[in-house]
C-alpha cells in the first residue's frame, strides 16, 4: 500500500512542445528507451545505444511524416507521444505515447497529451484516422486509448511480437 505522504498531486498543466534535437531530448531519450521497465511496453526494431538512439531523434525531428512531441509537467520534460503519418493509408496515423520519468506514471499526463495530440491530429494535420499498436498484457495503454473511444479492430505481429491495434474515427 503507498503511503499518503507518496501519493503526487496530478499536475493541472499539461503540454506539449515539438520535440527538438537537443543535448537533454537525446540524453531523455536514451534513459527511457533503454530501461527496461519503459522498453518492455515498446515494440518494433528499438535503438539500443547512444548512437542508434540519436539517429532516431534525428529521424524523429526532421521526417515530416513524423510529429514528435515532448510532453512537459512541472516545467520538466517527462516522456514524448508521437503521431506518425510513414504508413499506409496516408490519412492514418499511428500514436505511440511514453511517459519516461517514473514519478510521473500513472498520474492522468499520459490522458492529457493523447487529448491534446488528438486535437493536433485532426485539426493541424486533417487525419481522418488513427490507431496505436499495444502490447496485449499492456492495460494501462489499453485503458487509456480505449477511454478515447479507440476499438480494437485487429491483432498484428511485428519483429515476433503480438500487437492489438486499435483504431479511432477522427472524423
Amino acid at each position: 500500500m503507498i503511503a499518503a505522504q507518496e501519493i503526487r498531486p496530478i499536475q493541472s498543466y499539461v503540454h506539449l512542445e515539438p520535440t527538438k534535437p537537443t543535448k537533454e531530448t537525446r540524453a531523455n531519450w536514451l534513459r527511457w528507451i533503454t530501461d527496461p521497465d519503459i522498453r518492455k511496453w515498446m515494440s518494433g526494431p528499438l535503438p539500443e545505444h547512444p548512437d542508434q538512439v540519436y539517429r532516431w531523434v534525428e529521424a524523429a525531428t526532421t521526417d515530416s511524416r513524423r510529429h514528435y512531441f515532448d510532453i512537459y509537467s512541472d516545467n520538466k520534460t517527462v516522456g514524448f507521444v508521437s503521431l506518425r503519418q510513414d504508413q499506409q493509408p496516408e490519412t492514418t496515423g499511428e500514436i505511440g505515447i511514453v511517459i519516461g520519468d517514473k514519478q510521473y506514471q500513472s498520474r492522468g499526463i499520459g490522458t492529457k497529451a493523447i487529448a491534446e495530440l488528438l486535437m493536433y491530429a485532426k485539426e493541424t494535420v486533417h487525419l481522418s484516422s488513427v490507431r496505436a499498436l499495444i502490447k496485449p498484457d499492456n492495460e494501462k495503454s489499453i485503458k487509456l486509448f480505449t477511454k478515447f473511444g479507440f476499438s480494437l479492430t485487429d491483432y498484428v505481429t511485428i519483429d515476433n511480437t503480438r500487437l492489438l491495434k486499435f483504431e479511432k474515427q477522427l472524423v
